[in-house]
């Protein structure tokens, strides 16, 4: 683990250390909601800024390990610079607006509240979509020093992640994450899935991960080959897709 988080700080300090301080803010805030009790739609108002504080650690951890097959120096400081930029920003949106006792998402209660729902919006799908040109910058790339295998999980996970994530735009334009139900009712045990009615928070959650978990496949199964890579995305992305149309029934998961 050291020898990882070692090459991770190599390959893209400003990127390792975004994550060392959203691990840090994830301690915190895990300590602050023992003694600070407040509810929103249901749950402590503060677990929300805490997935998102170690969804952000992992997603600038995870990005070093995959530039560093991309030659392209300067279009990649851009984009880990603009990234940074981006999930501080939302993440600081999301933990002021908490300690406000006020929703982040889909509020727009006052006209503070909806102007900075409405920049976390528009900060996070530039972020996306830079993220979905370096996979596209990713095609440019030739199986030299990496493996097929690797390269096409690498692809195809920047894209699945970036095309789900940008199904945000969804609960965006509904002003709610529940379909079927109000926002807010019983559900899953610190993830907070709806129990009752369908939840796009899963789709989101799952196909943002697609940035981890296509290429830890690869490497778990230990191929060269293309093909399994693949499969094995395809297969993920016909998944995901099949969780969002379960949650447009307005149907739960669980």
């Amino acid at each position: 683990m050291k020898t990882l988080f070692t090459l991770i700080k190599i390959k893209s300090p400003v990127f390792y250390y975004c994550g060392l301080g959203h691990l840090a803010l994830f301690i915190l805030m895990v300590i602050v909601a023992q003694f600070d009790h407040r509810q929103l739609m249901g749950i402590n108002l503060w677990i929300k800024p805490i997935k998102f504080a170690i969804s952000i650690a992992i997603y600038c951890l995870t990005w070093p390990l995959l530039l560093q097959y991309l030659p392209f120096e300067q279009i990649k400081k851009r984009f880990v610079n603009f990234s940074v930029f981006a999930l501080t920003f939302e993440m600081l949106a999301i933990a002021s607006q908490a300690a406000r006792g006020q929703l982040s998402h889909y509020n727009t209660s006052s006209l503070y509240n909806a102007i900075l729902f409405s920049l976390m919006g528009v900060v996070i799908v530039l972020q996306t979509l830079f993220a979905l040109y370096m996979g596209y910058m990713f095609f440019k790339v030739s199986a030299v020093q990496i493996s097929p295998a690797l390269l096409w999980a690498i692809r195809l996970g920047i894209i699945m992640a970036g095309v789900f994530a940008l199904e945000g735009g969804v609960m965006a334009s509904q002003l709610a994450h529940t379909v079927g139900a109000a926002d807010g009712g019983p559900g899953l045990p610190l993830l907070n899935w709806s129990r009752s009615a369908g939840d796009l928070r899963i789709v989101h959650f799952m196909g943002l991960h697609a940035l981890q978990i296509v290429p830890l496949f690869v490497v778990l199964i230990k191929t060269k080959k293309a093909k399994p890579a693949i499969v094995f995305a395809g297969l993920y992305f016909v998944i995901v897709s099949l969780l969002f149309y379960n949650a447009m029934l307005g149907r739960p998961l669980f």
